[in-house]
């Protein structure tokens, strides 16, 4: 299992890791919105979807909406 940093902290998660699988992991609510941070940008894990996971990648949440 690969490690993720998912909001700071290191987790392991499989490699093939559907959103809820992350979401646990991170301690990440179902109200915020997930998202996987790239070199080449910032990338929304939409519900019921599943994301490839490398060691060292990096997760984090944000609200649904911010207004601004």
């Amino acid at each position: 299992m690969p490690m993720a940093i998912i909001n700071g902290r290191r987790v392991d998660v499989p490699s093939t890791a559907t959103d809820d699988d992350i979401r646990r992991a991170g301690g990440i609510r179902d109200d915020r919105t997930l998202i996987k941070r790239e070199r080449h940008g910032n990338f929304v894990i939409p519900r019921g979807s599943r994301a490839n996971v490398a060691e060292g990648d990096v997760f984090v949440d944000s609200p649904k909406r911010i207004k601004g």
